[in-house]
């Protein structure tokens, strides 16, 4: 798979999940200057080698940050739930980070996993 249909892949199952589209303003892979939180950014994308010596298998690795302006990390939780309950069938999650920015928003970064073999 390329590494456009991966961000396309996760982008296309996101926005197709109505109660995520119902609780965030969009899914961007570059957020509008004016942008009302919270909204979801498909960001960093790892392509890797696999495991197997005849390079057959690929591993993708993918962040995903929600950016909340809700006073706490209740609303970032929620919307990872959402999101991990989208992608569950496809993608492995490894990490969930919820934070406070600067800024104070409150700022969440999934990193999924995925895997393809030629």
């Amino acid at each position: 798979m390329s590494h456009i249909a991966i961000i396309q892949n996760i982008y296309n199952a996101l926005t197709s999940n109505e109660t995520l589209m119902n609780k965030i303003t969009g899914v961007f892979d570059f957020v509008p200057e004016e942008e009302k939180p919270p909204y979801v950014v498909v960001d960093t994308l790892q392509s890797l080698e696999g495991t197997l010596l005849d390079a057959s298998e690929r591993e993708w690795a993918v962040d995903v940050h929600i950016w909340s302006g809700y006073s706490g990390k209740k609303e970032v939780l929620e919307i990872a739930d959402i999101i991990q309950n989208t992608l569950k069938d496809e993608w492995y999650f490894e990490e969930l980070m919820v934070m406070r920015d600067t800024s104070g928003w409150f700022h969440g970064i999934i990193t999924i996993r995925g895997y393809e073999r030629e």
